[in-house]
């Protein structure tokens, strides 16, 4: 391809659209472009596509990173309404080829109160009214409120979820322990989520439930890397963007950090709204997207033999020390107050004689800007200990005896860490901001006609909504005007 100047529009190869980053809305709506017929190019500033939602390989073993839960589990009532069905027609991956593990039982804890939750919503409410016997009528006319409420139309109001929750219900901590799972699945902002976002987590995690492919992550991207060799997308790996040049109110190529550029009649952007605005040729005079605040850091131990062997028989567990919960960039390197706990195997049915090894997965909030001052030796340092007071915070969270205790330690065959700088490697998010801008756009719009947003900064959370996000900028935007 040959080299073009900022401001001459014409290449040798032109592509029809040109989407930046290779993560699950990129990767979705490549494939989407892709069926019907249209010359895309999709560009990877690392070597290996997911973004976030990815795996690496580390002591001979995978390691998924972001998948805690597929959520949106298709059940029934669902019908073919189900996000993650509607998500399998439109990318023709087949349901069954996911060969999707449902979750156990999970639990949100906050003290000495404990809400359980299955892929059975009914479950859920009875639980509810249980731990909540007063709460009982104010529930239900919530779930009616959220029933009701436009959240999945891109021109949803976004509405402070605290506020209404307080002004719903009258026990603030039913309010505080429906905010743990929802802003911990999705939400950008401090201390609250946005109305439209807790509806839809809320639908994903509760009403339609929590699932795991039996491959992980790769039972997703290896169909979607597949599809884009089959329909001809050029995928072009390890190759930065320098830069966004624009015209007006168009966006008339892309400059390559190897100094080429290239152009096309549309473009897509993944990696963020306030990242996208830092790549723009001129720069905006003003920013559109604010800068995100939340990240985490996860540590991740490997050991023989099944969870449940040691009585873990719980496949999520969101924790918190008290009644009240705090979401927001903590104050030093790591925030133990909160956080979740992962157990992968312990989705699906026990097969106890074939299990060699388990994970346990489990996160907190971390400062990034702490993290990302540090030196490399005090970083790795600083890295083992954390992850050392990590575990042992996050056992106490499962039920477990001295000698189970002990039995996991002596049986713990590596832990490893990743911390808000990986994050930040990997998704580029300034800030190392796990969701993004507290600043959504949910049509994808920006002020240059040829340019949209799809990904995080779009406001479809989970890995099915970004998905279904990159899927609706390929038909909405671009796909209908054809």
């Amino acid at each position: 391809m040959s080299t073009v100047s900022p401001n001459n529009s014409t290449a040798d190869s032109h592509y029809d659209v040109i989407i930046i980053g290779a993560g699950l809305s990129g990767l979705s709506s490549a494939v989407r472009l892709g069926m019907f017929g249209l010359k895309v190019l999709l560009l990877e500033k690392h070597y290996i596509v997911g973004g976030l939602n990815s795996f690496y390989a580390k002591g001979g073993r995978k390691f998924d990173v972001g998948l805690h839960a597929l959520t949106n589990f298709p059940s029934p009532s669902s019908g073919k309404s189900s996000p993650l069905l509607k998500l399998c027609r439109q990318l023709r991956i087949s349901l069954d080829s996911l060969a999707l593990q449902e979750q156990t039982s999970s639990r949100i804890t906050f003290g000495r109160t404990d809400l359980r939750f299955t892929n059975n919503f009914e479950f859920f409410i009875s639980e509810i009214e249980r731990v909540f016997p007063h709460e009982q009528k104010r529930f239900h006319r919530l779930l009616s409120k959220m029933e009701n409420f436009p959240a999945y139309s891109v021109d949803a109001e976004e509405l402070s979820t605290r506020k209404i929750l307080s002004e719903e219900l009258n026990d603030p901590l039913l309010a505080e322990m429906l905010l743990c799972p929802t802003c911990y699945y999705g939400s950008a902002r401090k201390n609250d989520i946005d109305f439209p976002t807790f509806i839809m987590l809320f639908d994903a995690i509760f009403k339609q439930g929590l699932a795991r492919p039996e491959q992980g992550i790769r039972a997703l991207l290896d169909p979607l890397t597949s599809k884009l060799k089959e329909l001809g997308v050029e995928r072009k790996m390890n190759t930065p963007v320098q830069a966004i040049h624009t015209d007006t109110d168009k966006i008339t190529n892309i400059e390559l950090e190897n100094g080429k550029y290239v152009t096309a009649t549309h473009y897509i952007s993944t990696c963020g709204g306030l990242e996208t605005e830092n790549l723009l040729q001129p720069s905006p005079h003003a920013k559109s997207f604010e800068i995100g605040r939340f990240s985490i850091i996860e540590s991740i131990s490997v050991f023989e033999g099944h969870p449940k062997s040691l009585g873990w028989d719980e496949t999520v567990v969101f924790f918190n020390d008290s009644e009240s919960f705090s979401y927001n960039e903590p104050k030093e390197l790591v925030d133990l107050h909160s956080g979740v706990i992962c157990i992968p195997n312990n989705y699906g049915p026990p097969i106890l004689d074939m299990e060699k090894e388990s994970k346990l997965r489990v996160t907190h909030p971390a400062n990034y800007n702490l993290w990302s001052e540090l030196d490399k030796e005090t970083y790795l340092h600083k890295k083992k200990v954390w992850e050392e007071r990590i575990l042992e915070n996050g056992l106490q969270y499962l039920p477990t005896s001295r000698e189970k205790l002990a039995q996991f330690k002596s049986k713990t065959r590596m832990t490893d860490t990743f911390t808000p700088r990986t994050i930040k490697k990997f998704t580029s998010h300034e800030n190392g901001a796990l969701y993004g801008s507290p600043t959504k756009k949910r049509d994808g719009a920006t002020p240059f006609k040829n340019l949209f947003l799809a990904g995080s900064d779009q406001g479809y959370v989970g890995i099915v909504g970004a998905m279904l996000g990159g899927i609706a900028v390929a038909n909405n935007q671009i796909l209908r005007n054809l």
